[in-house]
C-alpha cells in the first residue's frame, strides 16, 4: 500500500482503497459502520454522479454525499494489490460538443448505454450527462456538453461548454455536425480550434445530406481542415466503430493533427497583432494569447473582465482605446470565419445540379403559397379533429370499459 493518505472523494472511478479512519464524530461513524463502511473495510468507487459517490463494499453498493465521502479517510491500494486494469491501459476524457439537434445525445447513449448518469453542472441549471465506454485499449469517460452554437459566454450553455474544455482539458473533443448543414457546425469548429484540445469532426446524418443532393468529400475535408473527420449515421449505429477507432488511433499518434483555422479579415490583422503584443506575459493558463486576443475583438464579457484585472491600468487603457477605435473588430472576426467556411465548403462539398428540384422543394413551393397553403393547413386541422372524435372517443370508451371490467374482477 502507498504511504500517502486520502479521502474517499479523491478516488477515481474503478480505484480501490482501505478505510483507516472516519472523521465527523461518533454518530456518523456508527451510521456508516451500519452500512458496511467500517475501519479496515475495502471499498471500490463505482461512479461519481453529480454530488454523489457510489461505492461498493463487499457485495453492497452504497451512495454517499460529497460531505460524507470527504470524511472517510482511506489509503489507496497499488494496482497489484487492488487488481485494477492492466498497466498501459489508457484512461481518456472525451467531450462531445455540437449544436442542438445534431445527434449528440444519440451518440452519447450508444457509447455509454446504462453506465451514464445525469445531474446538473455545479452552480448551474444546465444538465450534465456523463458516462463510460470501455474498449480493449482504453477506458473512456464521455461528457456530453450542452448544445451550443458558439463559445462566447453570453449564455449558461456556452459558458459551461467553454469552461469545461478549458479547465478539464479533455484528451479529445468530438464535434458532432449535421452533414446537411455543415456550414453552421464549422463556425463552432473554428472556435474549438482556439481552445487547445484536439478536435475530431464527426459528420452525422450523412444519409440526410445525400438525400438532399449534398455530397461531402470526407478525405479532402480532413486534409483541408487538418483535423480527423468521420462520416456517420448515428441513428442507424453507423460510423460509431469508426469514430472509436479514430479516437484510439489519434491517441497512439497515428493521425497527424495540424488544424488550419480561420484568421480575421486582412484589414484587421494589425489590430490582432497589436492586442497580442499588449497582452503578452499577462495571460495565464488555461487561456492562450490568441484565444484571448480574438475574444477581446469579439467583445466577450468574461475575457474582457479577466484581462482588465490581469494587466496594468495603462495597458488596459491602450487595449480599450484600440477596441473603441476599431469598433467593427467583432465583424472582422466573424467575417474571417465565414470567409474560411465558404472556402472549405466550396472545396469539399458538391450539391445537386443546377435546375434539379428536390421533392421537398416541390412540396414547399406549394405549401408556402397563400392560395394553397391556408386551405391545406385547415384541411390538416380538420383531419386531426375528425380522427380525434371518430377514433379517439370510441377508443377511450373501450379502454374505460376494459379498465372497469378488470377492476370488478380484482375488487374482492
Amino acid at each position: 500500500m502507498e504511504d500517502v493518505n486520502y479521502t474517499l472523494l479523491s478516488l477515481a472511478e474503478g480505484e480501490e482503497a482501505i478505510i483507516y479512519g472516519i472523521a465527523g464524530g461518533q454518530a456518523l461513524s456508527s451510521r456508516l459502520a451500519s452500512l458496511g463502511l467500517a475501519l479496515n473495510a475495502k471499498v471500490r468507487v463505482l461512479q461519481h454522479s453529480g454530488g454523489l459517490v457510489t461505492v461498493q463494499v463487499g457485495d453492497t453498493r452504497i451512495a454517499l454525499g460529497r460531505v460524507e465521502a470527504e470524511k472517510i479517510m482511506i489509503r489507496r491500494l497499488t494496482h497489484e494489490a487492488s487488481g485494477l486494469a492492466l498497466p498501459g491501459r489508457k484512461k481518456l476524457l472525451i467531450a462531445l460538443a455540437g449544436q442542438p439537434n445534431v445527434g449528440k445525445s444519440t451518440v452519447f447513449n450508444i457509447l455509454t448505454g446504462l453506465s451514464q448518469h445525469v445531474g446538473n453542472w455545479p452552480g448551474k441549471t444546465v444538465e450534465k450527462k456523463e458516462g463510460v465506454h470501455k474498449t480493449e485499449q482504453a477506458d473512456m469517460t464521455i461528457v456530453d456538453l450542452p448544445g451550443t452554437y458558439s463559445l462566447t459566454a453570453f449564455s449558461e450553455e456556452e459558458k459551461v461548454a467553454r469552461d469545461f474544455i478549458l479547465n478539464e482539458r479533455p484528451d479529445i473533443v468530438v464535434l458532432l455536425a449535421n452533414a446537411a448543414a455543415l456550414e453552421r457546425s464549422l463556425y463552432l469548429l473554428s472556435e474549438l480550434m482556439l481552445l487547445g484540445p484536439p478536435v475530431i469532426l464527426a459528420l452525422n446524418m450523412i444519409d440526410v445530406a445525400e438525400g438532399q443532393g449534398i455530397k461531402i468529400d470526407v478525405k479532402l475535408l480532413q486534409k483541408v481542415l487538418g483535423v480527423p473527420v468521420v462520416a456517420m449515421v448515428a441513428r442507424k449505429n453507423k460510423g460509431i466503430d469508426e469514430l472509436l477507432a479514430k479516437i484510439e488511433s489519434f491517441q497512439r499518434g497515428e493521425i497527424k493533427y495540424a488544424p488550419c483555422g480561420p484568421d480575421v479579415i486582412k484589414d484587421h490583422r494589425e489590430i490582432l497583432d497589436a492586442l497580442l503584443k499588449l497582452i503578452k506575459g499577462y495571460v495565464k493558463p488555461p487561456y492562450e494569447d490568441r484565444l484571448v486576443a480574438t475574444k477581446l475583438m469579439e467583445g466577450d464579457p468574461e475575457i474582457s473582465a479577466l484581462i482588465r484585472e490581469a494587466v496594468p491600468r495603462a495597458v488596459w487603457d491602450e487595449i480599450n482605446t484600440l477596441l473603441i477605435e476599431h469598433e467593427d473588430s467583432f465583424h472582422a472576426v466573424v467575417c474571417g470565419r465565414y470567409d474560411w467556411i465558404e472556402a472549405v465548403t466550396r472545396a469539399t462539398i458538391s450539391r445537386f445540379k443546377r435546375g434539379q428540384v428536390l421533392l421537398t422543394d416541390r412540396i414547399d413551393h406549394v405549401l408556402t403559397k397563400p392560395r394553397y397553403g391556408m386551405p391545406i393547413l385547415l384541411s390538416v386541422f380538420a383531419l386531426v379533429f375528425a380522427l380525434t372524435y371518430a377514433v379517439g372517443i370510441p377508443l377511450q370508451g373501450a379502454l374505460q370499459k376494459l379498465v372497469a371490467a378488470f377492476g370488478a374482477g380484482v375488487e374482492n
